[in-house]
């Protein structure tokens, strides 16, 4: 038996708090979303790992993900949690250096848990990834939501994301500054490094052709940045980092999100080491 739930309520289960251990012995914190990769229709079978920023992952020495207990039916203990601790440094970079993210198939990890133990989790899926087409039939001005840990917080209680409201600030059709990014207009603070970015109407939107009744959800992409304000009066565009240090640059309730089509170069690279092929 599988709970009944709202698909806001559902996608608090994708994401995973990223707790770090990095090389200098400071600790950090990240968001990390669970993805299902290389879907074989005939066999139903697919790889599902956790995507975030390569910043978030490199340097760590030691990496804690957090995940929800489910019981002997198959639902989840929204008040009891399981740490997995992680000591490889195996992450899979994206193949484009350039691009701020990397994945980690957590199929082995799962594999090993203790006896009796099972987690819960909701893996996103590619076909939220949009289209061209549907890139093409969105508003220059979208409501998104961004799901994460900003600072390392969360629902302790209840073992839960952070869910926060904005915009979009540039069109998600369009490469800002040339690159496969676009911006949100959502305040993004420490700890929100790696936080699916996504479209979700429940009930009716807007397009271009006016309102359309229903629901509709949309991975756009995945935060990676964010512009600030220095004392001296300059922007700077910097990786989110993973712990909270002193400093006097002020956020611009800006952040800077690589596309999620992005993603789906990871699948090549999985599909060669599924085979044996390095």
């Amino acid at each position: 038996m599988k709970p009944t739930m709202s698909t806001s309520e559902a996608i608090t289960y994708s994401t995973v708090l990223i707790k770090s251990q990095l090389s200098n012995r400071a600790v950090g914190t990240g968001t990390g979303f669970i993805m299902n990769l290389c879907c074989d229709e005939g066999t139903e079978q697919c790889i599902p790992v956790i995507i975030t920023n390569k910043h978030v992952a490199q340097n760590s020495v030691i990496t804690v993900f957090e995940f929800v207990k489910q019981d002997a039916n198959g639902m989840p203990l929204d008040k009891e949690s399981f740490c997995v601790t992680y000591n490889a440094p195996t992450w899979i970079m994206h193949p484009d250096t350039d691009i701020d993210l990397c994945c980690l198939p957590i199929a082995p990890i799962l594999h090993q848990l203790p006896a009796g133990v099972k987690v819960f989790y909701i893996p996103l899926e590619t076909n939220l990834i949009p289209t061209e087409t549907q890139l093409q039939d969105l508003t220059a001005l979208e409501e998104v939501l961004m799901i994460g840990y900003p600072i390392g917080l969360s629902d302790n209680y209840n073992h839960k994301p952070i869910l926060r409201r904005g915009t979009t600030a540039t069109h998600v059709k369009n490469d800002y500054q040339g690159k496969k990014d676009f911006l949100i207009d959502i305040a993004c603070f420490p700890g929100s490094s790696g936080s699916p970015i996504l479209i979700l109407n429940e009930g009716a939107f807007t397009t271009p052709h006016g309102i359309t009744v229903g629901s509709r959800i949309m991975l756009l992409g995945i935060l990676h940045s964010g512009p600030q304000f220095t004392a001296k009066g300059t922007i700077t565009f910097a990786s989110l980092p993973n712990t909270p240090t002193p400093s006097i640059n002020v956020p611009m309730n800006l952040g800077v999100a690589v596309k999620a089509t992005q993603i789906l170069k990871f699948e090549p690279v999985l599909n060669r080491m599924k085979g044996g092929t390095p």
